[in-house]
């Protein structure tokens, strides 16, 4: 048995779309889908309505997506646990891809990649993808990594388990934390690039600036507590007080090298995400800094 869990919240306007692109998946095995919800708009009806056969879990109050996850693993079944967010549709072979990894090697978690779901004219789509995802596209290489987001991420259950599942109090993110765990504990986390994902971004120039900007808080907040790249500056406020004014254009930088190496044909059809994308990391540099700031130099 596989079970996916799929955290959700006023997911009225993407749900049907994911759990219809779970349903056609080719696994040629039994496999279960469960959505643990807290929302206030249709989600919940529009579940039981047109997908009955999903096990749905309801909570009356807002619940973050760590919470959600461990609930709907609580209940699932499977001895491989898959995630997938409510505003992501899956490729048809994505459960085989990701299962077939599981059978034949002993790695404790394994990836895919992450493609950009909107409409392919929205610039502001395509700089949060670039923003969010230059490190999980298809056209990486498989291997080990340190890290792959919950959105397309999977992990042999007694793994799970053994590690007490996310703590949401690294809520937005809990996934990075425990992936963290997962490798100091000496499990392995492997990408496979043709388990592939659809990720459907914020298309409104707002809601995209002010998402970066909390995107850079909590980076900040999260390098303060895990040994990672960038850990020395969000630690000091000297030191990020003096770097803030530079980690936008070097993430930029960072990015657009990336995407030139491997994804060009968004470089050439989207030149004016580049330009949006430079406009998002100025919030996200000042989120970065009041990050830093919260509790002092450690």
């Amino acid at each position: 048995m596989i079970s996916v869990v799929i955290p959700s919240y006023n997911s009225e306007k993407t749900i049907a779309r994911c759990l219809l692109s779970l349903k056609t998946q080719t696994l040629d095995e039994e496999y279960e889908i469960i959505v643990a919800d807290s929302s206030h708009d249709r989600t919940p009806q529009i579940i039981r309505e047109r997908f009955p056969e999903v096990q749905l879990i309801h909570f009356e109050k807002k619940t973050d997506p760590g919470s959600a996850r461990n609930a709907g693993v609580k209940l699932s079944k499977g001895e491989i646990i898959c995630f997938i967010d409510s505003d992501c549709e899956a490729a048809p072979d994505w459960l085989d891809q990701l299962v077939s990894v599981h059978r034949h090697y002993a790695y404790e978690a394994i990836g895919g990649a992450v493609e950009n779901g909107n409409e392919q004219d929205n610039n502001v789509a395509w700089a949060g993808y670039m923003a969010e995802f230059r490190e999980f596209l298809p056209q990486y290489p498989p291997g080990e990594r340190e890290h792959i987001p919950t959105c397309n991420i999977s992990y042999k259950r007694q793994v799970f388990e053994k590690l007490g599942g996310f703590n949401p109090r690294y809520y937005p993110q809990e996934d990075l934390e425990f992936n963290y765990r997962l490798r100091q504990s000496g499990g392995k986390i492997f990408f496979i690039p043709s388990a592939k994902i659809y990720h459907n971004h914020r298309s409104e120039l707002h809601s995209f600036l002010r998402h970066q900007k909390r995107v850079g808080q909590i980076t900040a907040r999260m390098l303060r507590i895990l040994p990672l790249e960038g850990s020395a500056i969000a630690r000091s406020r000297l030191l990020a007080t003096m770097a803030a004014p530079l980690l936008p254009a070097v993430k930029w930088w960072r990015t657009v090298h990336v995407f030139r190496r491997w994804r060009a044909d968004v470089i050439r059809n989207h030149s004016g995400a580049l330009f949006i994308l430079a406009l998002g990391l100025i919030p996200w540099g000042v989120g970065f800094l009041k990050g830093a700031w919260e509790a002092g130099d450690v």
